[in-house]
């Protein structure tokens, strides 16, 4: 039983308001027995969704008692993730994912099945009762309003929840969808004898497939009782006539009623009838097992790791946009670096130690040879900074959007036992792919072309991976942090764009500035710890005469890169573990 008592839940009213604070949710108290399907309706605004997230623990309540068959569950332990279902109100998957593999992962990041025997059965059960069996093989993209509700169901029932919680699955939905949705609905509070069954819904037309009905206005609770006495209460002729008359009184008036009057109607509800076929559409195979089984136990971080690489490489192969891109950039950008040195890099030439007589001859060449350092010393230092800049703007590129473009996806997955640690870690793994590969490339590409840059070049291939890991790592965590994945875009942009000219190698900062900036911008100690590379060269007094900018060893820039990434790998894993539902 989902008991609820005096539940309510504040928050600060916005700048402004006149109210000291803002009541979302006003003492609700109510009970659910097993075995039971209630509705929440109301209308827009009433608390219906935040009552609902407060009952699955994503949003915590201010005040009041949540226990479920007795247990308390802000004070003792919390519901295991096998034991709730949360389904939002639009379906959460990957768009280039099959039904069946969306399903199949959700078991496999869920539960322990995956490699049993037990597996493929409890999969093709859960795609039947859900009515997807026929859609197994078709991708997201391509399901309907109605079979994207069905898909949702689907991915929560891996674990067989024995609370299952759906905010508006039926909205948006023609009459017949609806109903269907409502039928499975039914029929999932009959399946399991300990399952609760609770759906959010704005429409009062398919109330009679529930078996109690919750009215909410303006946070308050008015009315919890069988859907046939919903008109009988409220003293109108048919369903839809109750938010009209809802409205000509005050909440708090209906509260007050309610109160007076809600023994007598929560008395009526009684216990649900056993299990039937209640829908052709609707079948659920022969299945004998009801027994209250404990909750799927977690599998391992491991196994949650590769499940979530297996599935981001596998929807980066059918993006062909993304592959295409990546692609172009990959040979596209040390294209655009050899351009500028397609002479290649020419030898400086050594002054004459001897006086000469003519001193005429002797400043000239002189004069020649500052000329040729200048040149020599600008385009080295170009030619290394376009390569860090050009490798940092890949890196934005691929970790801008990581996060933020499935972070829906991402809660709901934090809810069923998700591991942030897991989630990040594959982060890491996929991009490492692309930083390796885009890096190493550059520098070698390039070097091959230009007939060697001075310096080592593994000195040098290790400080563009560490650039690239570093812009990775730290764009990556900006996506975890940022709502939506063009915002997390527009400032990985502006990261990369402010690169350039705060790394003083196109004009010197003052001395104040530079000793602040440099530490924060990543270009800077992956161009001067390359230059310095080249510091038994006769190419590196060229360098030092075109830059006034301090440069650093290697080993220095090293350190500050692999700072830079823990620093973005630690903002990943803080932005990925807040709550950020819509």
């Amino acid at each position: 039983m989902l008991d609820a008592q005096k539940i309510s839940l504040e928050m600060d009213p916005p700048p402004g308001s006149e109210l000291d604070v803002l009541r979302l949710l006003d003492e609700v108290s109510f009970s659910v027995p097993n075995g039971h399907l209630m509705a929440i309706v109301g209308p827009s605004g009433c608390g219906k969704s935040t009552l609902l997230k407060v009952i699955a623990g994503i949003v915590e309540q201010t005040s009041g008692d949540l226990k479920w068959e007795g247990r308390d569950l802000e004070e003792e332990e919390d519901l295991h993730p096998g034991e709730l279902g949360y389904v939002p109100q639009f379906s959460l998957a990957h768009d280039l994912l099959t039904v069946e593999e969306c399903v199949a992962d959700s078991m496999a990041l869920r539960t322990q099945l995956p490699g049993t025997e037990d597996f493929e059965p409890k999969l093709d059960k859960i795609l039947a009762i859900t009515g997807l069996t026929e859609l197994a093989d078709r991708r997201v993209k391509v399901l309907s309003g109605g079979q994207k509700r069905r898909l949702g169901l689907a991915l929560e029932l891996v674990t067989n929840p024995c609370l299952l919680l759906c905010d508006e699955v039926t909205s948006g939905l023609d009459p017949k969808s609806e109903r269907e949705i409502t039928e499975l609905l039914h029929l999932l509070s009959r399946e399991n004898p300990r399952r609760v069954v609770i759906n959010v819904t704005h429409s009062l037309a398919s109330l009679q497939a529930f078996d109690s009905v919750l009215v909410m206005l303006q946070g308050r609770l008015v009315f919890h009782g069988p859907p046939d006495m919903l008109t009988h209460y409220f003293t109108v002729d048919h369903p839809e006539e109750v938010y009209l008359r809802l409205s000509q009184r005050d909440p708090l008036a209906w509260h007050e009623s309610w109160l007076k009057k809600r023994q007598h109607y929560e008395a009526m509800l009684i216990k649900p009838e056993p299990a039937k076929q209640i829908s052709s559409e609707v079948a659920v195979p022969d299945d004998p097992e009801h027994e209250a089984a404990a909750p799927e136990e977690l599998p391992s971080m491991l196994s949650q790791v590769f499940t979530l690489l297996h599935r981001r490489w596998m929807i980066f192969r059918r993006d062909a946009g993304q592959v295409w891109l990546h692609l172009a950039m990959l040979l596209g950008f040390p294209l655009l670096v050899v351009i500028f040195a397609l002479d290649g890099i020419k030898p400086l030439r050594q002054l004459s130690l001897r006086q000469e007589s003519n001193i005429l001859q002797e400043l000239t060449q002189a004069t020649q040879h500052l000329v040729e350092q200048l040149n020599a010393g600008g385009l080295v230092s170009g030619l290394v900074m376009l390569q860090v800049v050009l490798v940092t703007l890949m890196a934005s590129n691929n970790a801008a959007r990581e996060i933020a473009g499935e972070r829906q996806i991402l809660e709901r997955e934090k809810l069923g036992g998700l591991r942030i640690s897991a989630y990040v870690l594959s982060k890491v793994l996929f991009l490492g792919v692309f930083v390796l590969a885009q890096s190493i490339w550059m520098g070698i590409f390039v070097d091959m072309i230009t007939g060697g840059l001075p310096g080592d070049l593994i000195v040098k291939l290790v400080l563009l991976i560490l650039v690239s890991a570093a812009m990775t790592s730290v764009c990556l965590g900006i996506s975890a942090l940022c709502r939506t994945p063009e915002k997390a875009t527009i400032l990985s942009i502006y990261l990369v764009g402010f690169q350039l000219p705060l790394s003083g190698a196109v004009l010197s900062l003052p001395d104040w500035i530079e000793g602040v900036v440099n530490p924060f911008i990543a270009a800077f100690w992956a161009w001067s710890g390359s230059l310095r590379s080249m510091s038994d060269t006769a190419f590196y007094e060229a360098v030092k005469k075109v830059t006034e900018t301090s440069l650093v060893t290697p080993e220095m820039a090293a350190f500050a890169l692999l700072a830079h990434a823990l620093i973005g790998v630690t903002m990943a894993y803080v932005g990925s573990k807040g709550s950020q539902w819509d």
